[in-house]
């Protein structure tokens, strides 16, 4: 069982079609959105290139044909408007683990992007001379 800190009706739907269904990426239709949460946010985020953000994320319903032909090809079962399609619970899990890290190195390389933002090139030369000064 998934929770999260939004109280999201959309997380209960969610919850209720994972029990049955922890090996495939579940879909809530929710407007013109198809949505996805934790372990099935992050195999979207690899595969697709869509950002997770709290662990959540979604694409437009337009995208849903490219998104199951893709899935299809994967091998990477789903659940969508009470569709089962059954796909191989290994690569499944493979993919788990790479969208996972994808995520996180999304996440680090984000904040030190921002960091770097911030930095003063001034300071930054000043550090740079002293640590070739340094090594001399």
């Amino acid at each position: 069982m998934y929770y999260s800190k939004y109280g999201d009706i959309m997380l209960e739907e969610y919850n209720k079609l994972k029990e049955n269904n922890n090996d495939k990426i579940v879909f809530i239709k929710r407007g013109y959105f198809y949505y996805t949460y934790f372990r099935d946010s992050y195999i979207m985020s690899y595969i697709f290139n869509y950002k997770a953000v709290e662990s959540r994320c979604s694409f437009p319903i337009t995208n849903k044909v490219n998104v199951c032909n893709k899935l299809n090809e994967l091998n990477i079962g789903y659940v969508i408007d009470n569709d089962i399609i059954y796909g191989d619970s290994e690569v499944y899990n493979d993919y788990f683990i790479k969208g996972y890290n994808k995520v996180k190195y999304d996440i680090l390389i984000d904040e030190i992007n921002n960091k770097l933002i911030t930095l003063d090139i001034d300071k930054l030369v000043c550090i740079r001379n002293k640590l070739y000064e340094h090594n001399k």
